[in-house]
Protein backbone atom coordinates (compact mmCIF):
# COMPACT_ATOMS: atom_id res chain seq x y z
CA UNK A 1 0.00 0.00 0.00
CA UNK A 2 0.94 3.37 -0.91
CA UNK A 3 0.25 6.71 0.30
CA UNK A 4 1.03 10.04 -1.64
CA UNK A 5 0.16 13.55 -0.57
CA UNK A 6 -0.94 16.20 -3.42
CA UNK A 7 -1.10 20.06 -3.53
CA UNK A 8 -4.06 20.95 -5.39
CA UNK A 9 -4.27 25.11 -5.58
CA UNK A 10 -7.91 24.83 -6.98
CA UNK A 11 -9.51 23.42 -4.07
CA UNK A 12 -11.25 25.98 -2.16
CA UNK A 13 -14.78 25.03 -0.78
CA UNK A 14 -16.23 21.68 0.96
CA UNK A 15 -17.64 20.97 -2.17
CA UNK A 16 -13.70 20.72 -3.95
CA UNK A 17 -13.51 18.49 -1.46
CA UNK A 18 -16.62 15.61 -1.50
CA UNK A 19 -15.52 16.06 -5.82
CA UNK A 20 -11.57 15.29 -5.55
CA UNK A 21 -12.62 12.44 -2.31
CA UNK A 22 -15.06 10.80 -5.09
CA UNK A 23 -12.05 9.32 -6.83
CA UNK A 24 -12.04 6.91 -4.22
CA UNK A 25 -15.02 5.20 -5.85
CA UNK A 26 -14.75 5.86 -9.15
CA UNK A 27 -10.98 4.61 -9.33
CA UNK A 28 -9.85 1.20 -9.09
CA UNK A 29 -7.61 0.39 -6.63
CA UNK A 30 -7.64 3.00 -4.14
CA UNK A 31 -8.51 2.36 -0.69
CA UNK A 32 -8.85 5.85 1.22
CA UNK A 33 -8.67 9.81 -0.45
CA UNK A 34 -8.87 12.44 2.48
CA UNK A 35 -8.58 15.87 1.28
CA UNK A 36 -8.57 19.55 3.08
CA UNK A 37 -9.31 22.73 1.55
CA UNK A 38 -7.80 24.58 4.08
CA UNK A 39 -4.37 22.97 3.64
CA UNK A 40 -5.38 22.06 -0.30
CA UNK A 41 -4.53 18.91 -0.08
CA UNK A 42 -5.44 15.39 -1.03
CA UNK A 43 -4.01 12.20 0.62
CA UNK A 44 -4.53 9.17 -1.28
CA UNK A 45 -3.99 5.22 0.15
CA UNK A 46 -3.45 3.07 -2.92
CA UNK A 47 -2.71 -0.04 -4.19
CA UNK A 48 0.44 0.61 -6.81
CA UNK A 49 -0.65 -2.78 -8.65
CA UNK A 50 -4.02 -1.98 -9.47
CA UNK A 51 -3.49 2.12 -9.68
CA UNK A 52 -0.44 4.16 -10.57
CA UNK A 53 -0.08 7.56 -9.44
CA UNK A 54 -0.01 8.79 -12.96
CA UNK A 55 -3.64 7.55 -13.08
CA UNK A 56 -4.54 9.17 -9.89
CA UNK A 57 -3.47 12.60 -11.66
CA UNK A 58 -5.42 11.99 -14.93
CA UNK A 59 -8.50 11.40 -12.94
CA UNK A 60 -7.88 14.82 -10.80
CA UNK A 61 -7.32 16.71 -13.92
CA UNK A 62 -10.77 15.06 -15.66
CA UNK A 63 -12.34 16.54 -12.72
CA UNK A 64 -10.79 19.93 -12.91
CA UNK A 65 -8.26 20.02 -10.56
CA UNK A 66 -4.67 20.48 -10.89
CA UNK A 67 -2.74 18.47 -8.85
CA UNK A 68 1.26 18.47 -7.81
CA UNK A 69 2.50 15.58 -6.06
CA UNK A 70 3.92 16.79 -2.78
Amino acid sequence: MAKRTFHLPDMHCTSCVMRVESIEDNLAGIQKATASYHKRQLIVEFDEKKVTEEEILDALKNLGYQALPR
